[in-house]
């Protein structure tokens, strides 16, 4: 038995025939959306080597650590990471044995030229006092000499025994002099040396300031500071400060691109969804490896050259320390695209 079914209005359209082609449509937006992204996935991850060269880099400034030259054990520190210092401003106390060390070796040097200077100036003081007593000998010998001479009743004994104690006299007026300006000679060295041992002893004690440790610049302490009563060899860190007011980023640039860096080239900083653009101010003239993330073993890493790079004037800085992206635009066209897509989607600098 053939039903026959006739419209009620051929205009009215067929609901099961609506939602068949409504389901087609979403089911070819769904295709094509995957099969668009799989192409702009592949394209923009082969491409992107081709139109800008990025790398890692790290945001830092000038780092001046603070250490001393002598093995010593924290007392207090009252500084803590992230703070704030002043230039001059006391971060904490120390004490050192080797210090103490030191300086009681200059002490007992300066007591040694004490008790020599007090044995010369005996010494110069003796022989001024008896050097005219040795000289009134030394006329007296020279005298009888002479008269010996003159004289015919003299034996030859008595002129040889004369004649020794004209050179016995004449030898102790000699090392009686001698001896006056060799201490006299020896205590203006051994003033000198007092003087240079003097200075070198109060600034020792100047440098080491009672243990006191000073901030040399107004920054931020970047490292976590040494603790109360740890004990650090010499030249160890305490603290590192870091100069906020000369941030920058070291830039480690890739070993693979198609052209090399120059000063004066514009790249872009991307820190999180920020994007700061910054001029190369300088290749350093060395390579260094990435100290951020990358192979699990050191020496799977490679070395590359390092770019400093300068921000912008105005521009909202990230944080010391962080690790950011840099890109590198080998064209104007791929630059002023990648310009627009970042506005497109609002992803330029917050």
């Amino acid at each position: 038995m053939t039903v026959a079914l006739t419209r009620l209005d051929p205009h009215i359209p067929d609901p099961i025939e609506s939602r068949r082609r409504a389901a087609g449509r979403a089911v070819r937006a769904a295709y094509a959306t995957i099969v668009f992204g799989i192409l702009a996935f592949f394209v923009v991850y082969f491409g992107r080597p081709i139109l800008y060269l990025g790398g890692p880099g790290s945001v830092s400034s000038p780092r001046y650590l603070i250490s001393l030259p002598y093995i010593v054990q924290i007392n207090s520190i009252t500084v803590l990471r992230g703070a704030s210092v002043k230039a001059g401003e006391e971060i904490g106390r120390v004490r050192s044995p080797q210090h103490d060390e030191i300086v009681a070796t200059y002490m007992r040097s300066l007591a040694d030229i004490a008790g020599r200077k007090a044995e010369l100036r005996v010494k110069a003081r003796v022989a001024r006092e008896s050097l005219d007593a040795a000289r009134s000998h030394l006329r007296l010998a020279e005298e009888a000499v002479e008269l010996i001479a003159t004289s015919s009743a003299a034996s030859l004994n008595y002129r040889i025994d004369m004649s020794r104690e004209r050179a016995v006299a004449n030898k102790a007026v000699v090392s009686q002099e001698a001896e006056a300006a060799e201490a006299s000679t020896q205590l203006a060295a051994l003033d000198e040396f007092s003087r240079q041992l003097g200075d070198r002893l109060e600034k020792v004690e100047s440098s080491f300031a009672d243990g006191r440790v000073f901030a040399p610049i107004a920054g931020i302490v970047a490292n976590n500071p040494a603790r109360a009563g740890q004990s650090l060899v010499a030249g160890t860190p305490i603290a590192e400060i870091l100069d906020p007011t000369d941030v920058f980023v070291d830039w480690y640039v890739p070993n693979e691109r198609l052209s090399d860096p120059k000063v004066g080239n514009e790249v872009f900083v991307l820190f999180g969804n920020r994007r700061i653009l910054g001029t190369i101010a300088e290749i350093l003239p060395v390579s260094d490896v990435y100290p951020g993330a990358g192979s699990l073993t050191a020496r799977d890493r490679t070395a590359s050259q390092i770019a400093r790079i300068r921000f912008s004037p105005g521009a909202h800085r990230p944080a010391l320390n962080s690790a950011v992206d840099v890109h590198m635009h080998y064209t104007q066209l791929s630059a002023r695209i990648a310009s627009v897509l970042v506005r497109l989607f609002g992803l330029d600098e917050l």
